[in-house]
This record gives structure tokens, sequence and C-alpha cells, in this order.
């Protein structure tokens, strides 16, 4: 009966029927032995929730320094000496504190680089290592930025005790410097949430 139907079904459409069922069998072949399922190692995604968690600490800390700052050299500007110092020395704690986030930024980035070896499939790989790359970038810049404040800070702390009064200039350079290195860390930050998108496949 089969066999008949087959044989009473016009030419043309038994052709279209058989090559429509030889690609069907190519797709799956292809789907099922060439397609790797996607595999991410469990620390490298403990390691990125974690880096994203302390990155975005980072990133806040530096915003809010960059607030504090500004509010420090106006007090400075208005003599205001005493509320601008108590300002200082609450930045240099955080100060202290970013630097602990940045260490451990780093171990959760090292963590993620040392499995991107063992995600598949490869392009995905790829895009973790972009992401890594990117995030390593902000260390850097973190560093840099530190530098600006620590300096920053005691200059205006030797200016409030008599012992820089020609400081304006380098106030003003250090405060440009210390803010265009937020402004860095921002963009930085942002690249890797989005390149983590990308890898999530969003």
């Amino acid at each position: 009966m089969i066999k008949e139907a087959y044989f009473n079904t016009p030419k043309k459409i038994r052709i279209f029927a058989i090559v429509l069922i030889a690609l069907l069998v190519i797709i799956f072949v292809v789907l099922f032995f060439f397609i790797k399922t996607r595999e991410i190692p469990n620390d490298f995604e403990t390691a990125r929730q974690n880096a994203s968690s302390v990155a975005t600490d980072i990133v806040n800390s530096s915003n809010e320094s960059a607030v504090q700052i500004n509010k420090i050299s106006d007090l400075s500007n208005n003599g205001q000496y005493e509320e601008a110092l108590n300002l200082i020395l609450s930045e240099m704690q955080r100060n202290r504190e970013v630097r602990q986030k940045a260490i451990i930024l780093s171990s959760d980035l090292g963590t993620m680089a040392q499995n991107i070896a063992n995600i598949s499939p490869e392009s995905s790989a790829r895009q973790a290592l972009e992401a890594v790359s990117t995030e390593t970038t902000l260390i850097s810049q973190l560093i840099s930025y530190n530098d600006y404040l620590d300096q920053l800070l005691d200059i205006l702390r030797a200016k409030m005790i008599g012992q820089d009064k020609d400081s304006h200039d380098k106030i003003i350079a250090l405060i440009k410097s210390a803010n265009d290195e937020a402004n860095a860390i921002n963009q930085t930050n942002t690249k890797f949430n989005q390149l983590l998108n990308q890898f999530d496949g969003k």
C-alpha cells in the first residue's frame, strides 16, 4: 500500500521529499556531531559572579570618591579645614578598602583565566578571554587612580596645616587626573559587563 502510494505520487513531489529528508538527516548529523555542547566550569562561573560584584563595588567607591574630593576641595577653599580634614581621613580609609577589593578582583580574574581553556565551544572561550583581559585593565587604572588620590589627599592635608601654601594648581591637576581615571574605570567595567552579556548570548 505504501509502495503504491509512493509510485502514485508525482515524480517532482517524490524528489522534493527525498531531498528534504536528506537535508534533515544532514542537519541532524551536523548538530549532533559537530556542534559542541556549551560547557562552562563551575569555578569560572563562581569567580565571574564574585568579580562582577567586587568590580561594581570598586566603581561605586570611585564615583563616591570623586564627589567627596570635590567637596574637600570646596571646603578647603572656603577655609573649613576641620570638615575637610575629616573627609580626607574618611577617603583615605575608603582608599585602603578599595585596594583590598582590587586584590580580591585580581584573584577572581586569575581564577577565570585559569578556567578559560575548559570552556567550550571555542567561540565562548574567546569571548571569556576578551572579557577577562578587559577587566584586567581596570586593575591598572585603579592603581593609577589610587596614586592620584593619595597624592591629592596628602597635598590637601599639607595645605590645611600650613605646610604647602602654593598647592592650588597641583590640586586642580590631580583632581582632573583622578576624575579622568575614575571615568576610565567606569568605561572599562561597562565594556566588561557588555562582553559578559555577549558571552551569555544576550
